[in-house]
Protein backbone atom coordinates (compact mmCIF):
# COMPACT_ATOMS: atom_id res chain seq x y z
CA UNK A 1 0.00 0.00 0.00
CA UNK A 2 1.32 3.48 -1.22
CA UNK A 3 0.55 6.18 1.44
CA UNK A 4 -0.24 8.92 -0.72
CA UNK A 5 -2.52 9.31 -3.50
CA UNK A 6 -3.51 12.66 -5.75
CA UNK A 7 -7.14 12.54 -6.59
CA UNK A 8 -8.10 15.53 -9.04
CA UNK A 9 -11.26 17.83 -9.45
CA UNK A 10 -11.73 18.39 -13.14
CA UNK A 11 -13.28 21.48 -14.09
CA UNK A 12 -10.70 24.61 -12.86
CA UNK A 13 -8.02 22.00 -12.04
CA UNK A 14 -7.72 19.68 -14.95
CA UNK A 15 -9.15 21.32 -17.59
CA UNK A 16 -9.52 25.08 -18.24
CA UNK A 17 -13.41 25.28 -18.33
CA UNK A 18 -13.50 28.87 -18.33
CA UNK A 19 -15.83 29.34 -21.96
CA UNK A 20 -17.21 25.72 -21.81
CA UNK A 21 -19.45 25.25 -18.85
CA UNK A 22 -20.20 28.91 -17.60
CA UNK A 23 -21.39 29.39 -21.71
CA UNK A 24 -23.68 26.74 -21.16
CA UNK A 25 -25.18 27.70 -17.93
CA UNK A 26 -25.73 31.87 -19.14
CA UNK A 27 -26.79 30.10 -22.57
CA UNK A 28 -29.59 27.91 -21.19
CA UNK A 29 -30.57 30.53 -18.82
CA UNK A 30 -31.29 32.74 -21.94
CA UNK A 31 -32.82 30.30 -24.23
CA UNK A 32 -35.27 28.93 -21.52
CA UNK A 33 -36.16 32.67 -20.87
CA UNK A 34 -37.50 33.11 -24.36
CA UNK A 35 -38.67 30.26 -24.78
CA UNK A 36 -40.08 28.55 -21.45
CA UNK A 37 -40.78 31.86 -19.70
CA UNK A 38 -41.32 34.24 -22.77
CA UNK A 39 -39.09 36.99 -21.78
CA UNK A 40 -38.40 38.75 -24.82
CA UNK A 41 -35.76 41.31 -23.62
CA UNK A 42 -32.20 41.78 -24.67
CA UNK A 43 -30.69 42.02 -20.93
CA UNK A 44 -28.78 38.80 -20.15
CA UNK A 45 -30.45 38.16 -16.80
CA UNK A 46 -27.97 35.61 -15.74
CA UNK A 47 -24.28 36.95 -14.98
CA UNK A 48 -20.47 35.49 -14.68
CA UNK A 49 -20.69 37.15 -11.04
CA UNK A 50 -24.20 34.90 -10.58
CA UNK A 51 -22.48 32.10 -11.89
CA UNK A 52 -19.41 32.25 -9.34
CA UNK A 53 -21.44 33.09 -6.26
CA UNK A 54 -23.48 29.74 -6.70
CA UNK A 55 -19.42 27.87 -7.22
CA UNK A 56 -19.08 29.25 -3.79
CA UNK A 57 -21.75 27.15 -2.70
CA UNK A 58 -21.20 23.54 -1.22
CA UNK A 59 -24.18 22.15 -2.66
CA UNK A 60 -23.73 23.37 -6.29
CA UNK A 61 -20.99 20.83 -7.76
CA UNK A 62 -23.87 20.07 -10.84
CA UNK A 63 -23.97 23.62 -12.94
CA UNK A 64 -26.93 22.47 -14.79
CA UNK A 65 -28.89 22.80 -11.90
CA UNK A 66 -27.24 26.53 -11.07
CA UNK A 67 -29.25 27.11 -14.68
CA UNK A 68 -32.37 25.16 -13.00
CA UNK A 69 -32.76 26.63 -9.42
CA UNK A 70 -31.70 30.49 -10.87
CA UNK A 71 -34.60 30.09 -13.65
CA UNK A 72 -37.16 28.92 -10.69
CA UNK A 73 -36.69 31.45 -8.83
CA UNK A 74 -37.05 34.45 -11.25
CA UNK A 75 -39.89 32.50 -12.55
CA UNK A 76 -41.60 31.98 -8.82
CA UNK A 77 -40.92 35.73 -8.09
CA UNK A 78 -42.71 37.27 -11.62
CA UNK A 79 -41.30 40.66 -10.52
CA UNK A 80 -37.99 39.88 -11.94
CA UNK A 81 -39.74 38.83 -15.58
CA UNK A 82 -41.51 41.96 -15.17
CA UNK A 83 -38.98 44.56 -14.52
CA UNK A 84 -36.14 43.31 -16.69
CA UNK A 85 -32.62 44.19 -14.42
CA UNK A 86 -30.44 41.58 -13.55
CA UNK A 87 -31.30 39.73 -9.89
CA UNK A 88 -28.81 41.36 -7.51
CA UNK A 89 -25.97 39.60 -6.12
CA UNK A 90 -27.44 40.02 -2.54
CA UNK A 91 -30.63 38.95 -3.47
CA UNK A 92 -29.38 35.53 -5.12
CA UNK A 93 -27.07 35.25 -2.20
CA UNK A 94 -30.23 35.36 0.16
CA UNK A 95 -31.74 32.10 -2.44
CA UNK A 96 -28.12 30.34 -2.33
CA UNK A 97 -28.31 30.32 1.51
CA UNK A 98 -31.65 28.57 1.49
CA UNK A 99 -30.69 25.61 -0.63
CA UNK A 100 -28.25 23.13 2.26
CA UNK A 101 -26.99 21.14 1.08
CA UNK A 102 -29.38 19.15 -1.67
CA UNK A 103 -30.36 22.47 -3.62
CA UNK A 104 -32.34 20.30 -6.38
CA UNK A 105 -34.44 19.29 -3.76
CA UNK A 106 -34.72 22.72 -1.54
CA UNK A 107 -35.47 24.51 -4.27
CA UNK A 108 -38.58 22.25 -5.19
CA UNK A 109 -39.45 23.08 -1.92
CA UNK A 110 -38.96 26.49 -2.61
CA UNK A 111 -40.40 27.08 -5.59
CA UNK A 112 -42.17 24.04 -7.08
CA UNK A 113 -42.15 22.91 -10.63
CA UNK A 114 -42.85 26.40 -12.17
CA UNK A 115 -39.86 25.11 -14.19
CA UNK A 116 -39.07 21.19 -15.75
CA UNK A 117 -36.11 21.06 -14.64
CA UNK A 118 -35.34 17.81 -16.42
CA UNK A 119 -35.93 20.08 -19.89
CA UNK A 120 -33.66 22.83 -18.23
CA UNK A 121 -30.66 20.28 -17.87
CA UNK A 122 -31.38 18.64 -21.27
CA UNK A 123 -30.63 22.35 -22.85
CA UNK A 124 -27.63 22.79 -20.59
CA UNK A 125 -26.40 19.16 -21.88
CA UNK A 126 -27.18 20.05 -25.20
CA UNK A 127 -25.38 23.61 -25.47
CA UNK A 128 -21.99 22.01 -24.03
CA UNK A 129 -21.93 18.44 -25.95
CA UNK A 130 -22.93 20.16 -29.27
CA UNK A 131 -25.50 18.72 -31.93
CA UNK A 132 -22.73 16.04 -33.18
CA UNK A 133 -22.49 14.49 -29.69
CA UNK A 134 -26.18 14.97 -29.00
CA UNK A 135 -27.74 12.87 -32.30
CA UNK A 136 -24.41 10.10 -31.73
CA UNK A 137 -26.17 9.78 -28.25
CA UNK A 138 -29.77 9.32 -29.22
CA UNK A 139 -29.55 9.31 -33.18
CA UNK A 140 -31.99 12.04 -32.95
CA UNK A 141 -31.53 16.20 -33.54
CA UNK A 142 -31.18 17.92 -30.42
CA UNK A 143 -34.63 18.49 -28.98
CA UNK A 144 -34.05 21.68 -28.01
CA UNK A 145 -31.17 23.73 -29.51
CA UNK A 146 -28.04 22.48 -32.72
CA UNK A 147 -24.86 24.15 -31.63
CA UNK A 148 -21.05 23.21 -31.90
CA UNK A 149 -20.68 22.42 -28.40
CA UNK A 150 -18.51 24.59 -25.48
CA UNK A 151 -16.93 21.76 -24.30
CA UNK A 152 -14.88 22.47 -27.78
CA UNK A 153 -13.66 25.12 -26.03
CA UNK A 154 -11.86 23.55 -23.01
CA UNK A 155 -8.04 23.18 -23.17
CA UNK A 156 -5.62 20.98 -20.39
CA UNK A 157 -4.10 22.72 -17.42
CA UNK A 158 -1.93 19.92 -16.63
CA UNK A 159 0.16 18.29 -19.72
CA UNK A 160 1.73 15.52 -17.78
CA UNK A 161 0.66 12.27 -18.68
CA UNK A 162 -1.10 10.69 -15.26
CA UNK A 163 1.63 7.97 -15.07
CA UNK A 164 4.29 10.59 -14.69
CA UNK A 165 3.28 12.06 -11.44
CA UNK A 166 4.88 9.07 -9.15
CA UNK A 167 1.54 8.77 -7.39
CA UNK A 168 -1.71 6.65 -7.69
CA UNK A 169 -3.74 9.00 -9.58
CA UNK A 170 -7.71 9.39 -9.56
CA UNK A 171 -10.35 11.75 -9.95
CA UNK A 172 -13.76 13.31 -8.27
CA UNK A 173 -15.89 14.96 -10.58
CA UNK A 174 -19.32 16.30 -10.90
CA UNK A 175 -19.30 15.44 -14.73
CA UNK A 176 -21.10 12.62 -15.99
CA UNK A 177 -19.28 9.55 -17.57
CA UNK A 178 -19.95 10.99 -21.10
CA UNK A 179 -18.17 14.64 -20.08
CA UNK A 180 -15.38 12.78 -18.29
CA UNK A 181 -14.51 11.10 -21.65
CA UNK A 182 -14.03 14.45 -23.19
CA UNK A 183 -11.79 15.75 -20.29
CA UNK A 184 -9.81 12.39 -20.78
CA UNK A 185 -9.65 12.98 -24.46
CA UNK A 186 -8.57 16.13 -23.56
CA UNK A 187 -6.25 16.12 -21.41
CA UNK A 188 -4.41 12.57 -23.15
CA UNK A 189 -5.46 10.56 -20.10
CA UNK A 190 -7.72 7.81 -21.85
CA UNK A 191 -6.04 5.25 -20.36
CA UNK A 192 -6.81 6.00 -16.94
CA UNK A 193 -8.79 3.14 -15.77
CA UNK A 194 -12.34 4.00 -15.47
CA UNK A 195 -12.55 2.95 -12.12
CA UNK A 196 -10.23 5.21 -10.95
CA UNK A 197 -13.01 8.48 -11.77
CA UNK A 198 -15.75 8.91 -9.47
CA UNK A 199 -18.44 10.73 -12.10
CA UNK A 200 -21.88 11.36 -11.03
CA UNK A 201 -22.96 8.16 -12.69
CA UNK A 202 -21.68 6.10 -9.84
CA UNK A 203 -23.84 8.47 -7.32
CA UNK A 204 -21.71 9.86 -5.61
CA UNK A 205 -21.55 13.57 -5.62
CA UNK A 206 -19.75 16.29 -3.79
CA UNK A 207 -19.83 17.88 -1.02
CA UNK A 208 -20.19 14.39 0.01
CA UNK A 209 -16.63 12.52 1.25
CA UNK A 210 -17.42 9.47 0.27
CA UNK A 211 -15.94 9.66 -3.13
CA UNK A 212 -12.72 10.49 -1.58
CA UNK A 213 -13.17 7.22 0.82
CA UNK A 214 -13.76 5.16 -2.34
CA UNK A 215 -10.71 6.47 -3.95
CA UNK A 216 -8.72 5.66 -1.14
CA UNK A 217 -9.64 2.01 -1.51
CA UNK A 218 -9.11 1.96 -5.18
CA UNK A 219 -5.75 3.87 -4.91
CA UNK A 220 -4.82 0.74 -2.05
CA UNK A 221 -3.66 4.41 -0.01
CA UNK A 222 -3.75 5.73 3.77
CA UNK A 223 -4.29 9.54 2.70
CA UNK A 224 -5.30 11.82 -0.47
CA UNK A 225 -3.88 15.12 -1.30
CA UNK A 226 -7.12 16.88 -2.91
CA UNK A 227 -7.25 18.98 -5.38
CA UNK A 228 -10.05 21.33 -6.12
CA UNK A 229 -11.37 24.35 -6.95
CA UNK A 230 -14.48 24.86 -5.16
CA UNK A 231 -16.52 25.41 -2.15
CA UNK A 232 -17.93 21.54 -2.83
CA UNK A 233 -14.39 20.28 -3.27
CA UNK A 234 -13.00 22.16 0.13
CA UNK A 235 -16.31 20.73 1.83
CA UNK A 236 -15.97 16.83 0.65
CA UNK A 237 -12.10 16.81 1.70
CA UNK A 238 -13.32 18.31 5.41
CA UNK A 239 -15.75 15.34 5.43
CA UNK A 240 -12.65 12.81 4.54
CA UNK A 241 -10.16 14.71 6.60
CA UNK A 242 -6.91 12.58 5.86
CA UNK A 243 -4.05 13.96 3.79
CA UNK A 244 -4.65 17.33 2.59
CA UNK A 245 -6.71 19.87 0.59
CA UNK A 246 -5.19 22.18 -2.00
CA UNK A 247 -6.77 24.67 -3.55
CA UNK A 248 -6.41 25.78 -7.40
CA UNK A 249 -7.65 28.84 -9.13
CA UNK A 250 -9.47 32.17 -8.61
CA UNK A 251 -12.65 31.01 -6.91
CA UNK A 252 -12.02 30.06 -3.11
CA UNK A 253 -10.42 32.07 -0.95
CA UNK A 254 -9.85 33.16 2.71
CA UNK A 255 -7.47 31.81 5.19
CA UNK A 256 -6.24 28.71 2.13
CA UNK A 257 -3.16 28.90 0.57
CA UNK A 258 -4.76 29.04 -3.54
CA UNK A 259 -2.53 28.46 -6.06
CA UNK A 260 -2.72 30.22 -9.11
CA UNK A 261 -2.34 26.97 -11.38
CA UNK A 262 -2.42 23.34 -10.57
CA UNK A 263 1.06 22.85 -11.97
CA UNK A 264 2.47 25.12 -9.35
CA UNK A 265 0.82 23.44 -6.91
CA UNK A 266 1.68 20.13 -7.89
CA UNK A 267 5.44 21.44 -8.46
CA UNK A 268 5.36 23.18 -4.51
CA UNK A 269 3.25 20.56 -2.92
CA UNK A 270 5.19 17.15 -3.63
CA UNK A 271 8.29 18.78 -3.42
CA UNK A 272 7.11 18.70 0.65
CA UNK A 273 6.23 14.81 0.41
Amino acid sequence: MRSTGLVFDVDGVLIDTSLSFPAAVSGAVRFCLRHFLDFQATVDLFTEDHYRRAKLHPGFNDDYDIAWIFLSWVASSGKILRTGPPPSITDWDSILALCGDDPPERAALLFGEVVDRAAVRKVCQEIYLGGSISRNLSGQPPTFIDCPGTWKNERPMLYSHWKELGYPVGIYTGRNDIEMGLALEILGWTDLPPQRCITADRGIRKPSAGGLFELERILSVERILFFGDTESDRKAFEGYGRGRFIAVGDILSGPLVVYPTLEEALLEVLSDQ
